[in-house]
């Protein structure tokens, strides 16, 4: 690693240690997603017919992109995944529209009395911060749940 980009690292708060050519578990979670990086930078590069030399400029478009992009099977991004927290999007919201404005969500149903009944009740969104929601249930109590005990009805 150069001098400049160890100094850069530091400056930005960003920590750096040395790892092995062949044994890379240093960067275990950081490998996954450099292969994922590079192809949609090429994409970007292609679709906007710009010079391989000026990929700085869709950079930060690339790199919302791939932040932003929801798992279906863990229902996270992952940037979440890989750093544990929301991060704003590029015009400063950190949640999606549907958590944004009060109006019917669904919710989870944790307690059912049998098998029939179903796995998620429609509930009506109050409040949201990245973490967790206020909500009124449908026999009219309000109480607090957790972003991940939610989705949207599907209707914009």
């Amino acid at each position: 690693m150069s001098v400049d980009l160890k100094n850069f690292l530091n400056s930005q708060g960003i920590a750096s240690t040395r790892s092995t050519a062949y044994n890379p578990q240093g960067n275990g979670q950081v490998e996954p997603y450099s292969g994922i990086m590079w192809k949609t930078i090429q994409l970007a590069l292609k679709t906007k017919q710009i010079q391989i030399g000026r990929g700085v400029e869709i950079l930060s478009t690339t790199l919302h992109s791939i932040r932003s992009l929801l798992c279906t099977a863990t229902n996270v991004t992952p940037h979440e995944r890989l750093f544990t927290y929301s991060r704003r999007s590029n015009d400063g919201r950190s949640l999606p529209d549907w958590l944004i404005k009060p109006g019917p969500v669904l919710m989870r149903n944790h307690v059912r009395e049998n098998k029939y009944q179903s796995l998620v009740k429609e509930v009506h969104l109050l409040e949201a911060n990245p973490d967790y929601v206020f909500v009124k249930l449908p026999d009219r109590r309000e109480t607090t749940v957790s972003v991940r005990h939610l989705a949207s009805t599907g209707e914009t």
